[in-house]
């Protein structure tokens, strides 16, 4: 007797199914997210400010918890404040006054997908456990971050040093930063492949910002092997020592690539915010000097200015 035919089995799509786990680890996510407000027109556009705390300060101070520094915005401008209803914004006397959905308020109960507009920044209101607190942390995330390294790309970590900058100074806190670059990266390339220098780059701020700073540190690439790192209030001796052990940690690691061992240090300059510096640009420069003076004096090491 002939068996039956059976019928083939369809043919998963592969892209289908990557979709779906995607879209599962997104979810999941999404259950432990905050409240969040994100910029949606104006400065920082596509940032997320997640409202984590009982109350939240939006303004143009930079003391505010949401601080976006635009002039048609008051210092304290408005207030968020969880309550057992939900979050409720109020104004608190700003100049041009609090808007939820085009109209003015004193105080309201805000829900979900509401605008907010301050001065001319508006912001999109996202209640806790929702998809679109992923979705727009990632997007922000594409927009600021090297696709290479993960690390803030030059125009991200040149405004966060400006902001930073600011910050420090407003509030007298100490604000040091770090530039450095892997020594002899051309050599590198040449000899091992640029995918292995890829993997130096890449393994080198793995290294860094898994292991050797703090969640409130902030580390860039600036331009090719070239990277910034800002250590927020923090004191010059204790920036040496961390950058010491930076060094240290880089020269001793395992880079292997493909079977094969490649050798990798790096310089660091360091410089610390005083009264020399006048802005965030003096920061940079004083920065790129140190690191100069690094490379110039026999690289593998950290100068300070």
């Amino acid at each position: 007797m002939s068996q039956p035919k059976q019928s083939p089995k369809p043919e998963v799509d592969k892209t289908e199914v990557a979709e779906s786990d995607t879209l599962k680890i997104r979810l999941e996510e999404a259950k432990w997210t905050s409240a969040v407000l994100v910029v949606i027109s104006g400065r920082p556009l596509g940032k997320s400010f997640f409202l984590s705390k009982e109350k939240m300060v939006l303004g143009r101070d930079l003391t505010a918890d949401i601080s976006i520094g635009e002039s048609s915005i008051s210092r304290k401008h408005t207030q968020f404040e969880i309550t057992d209803q939900g979050i409720v914004a109020r104004d608190l006397g700003s100049t041009n006054g609090t808007f939820v959905n085009d109209q003015k308020i004193d105080d309201r109960l805000l829900e979900d997908g509401d605008l907010i507009r301050c001065g001319n920044t508006i912001l999109k209101f996202l209640k806790e456990g929702k998809i679109e607190n992923v979705h727009y942390g990632k997007m922000y995330d594409l927009a600021t971050r090297d696709d290479l390294t993960g690390a803030l790309n030059k125009k991200a970590i040149t405004e966060l040093i400006r902001e930073e900058f600011a910050r420090s100074q407003a509030k007298l806190l100490p604000l040091t930063m770090l530039m450095f670059d892997i020594d002899h990266f051309k050599q590198t390339n040449d000899t091992f492949g640029h995918l292995a220098g890829d993997y130096v780059l890449k393994e080198t701020c793995n290294l860094i910002k898994n292991r050797m700073i703090r969640q409130q540190d902030a580390l860039g690439r600036y331009g090719g092997e070239e990277f910034a790192l800002v250590l927020r209030e923090t004191p010059l001796h204790i920036a040496v020592d961390v950058a010491e052990r930076i060094r240290s940690t880089i020269e001793k690691n395992n880079f292997n690539f493909d079977g094969k061992q490649i050798p990798v240090t790096i310089s660091i300059g360091v410089v610390s915010m005083d009264s020399t510096t006048k802005n965030f640009e003096d920061l940079i420069a004083l920065a790129d000097k140190a690191l100069y003076d690094a490379k110039n004096q026999g690289r593998n090491r950290v100068c300070v200015r």
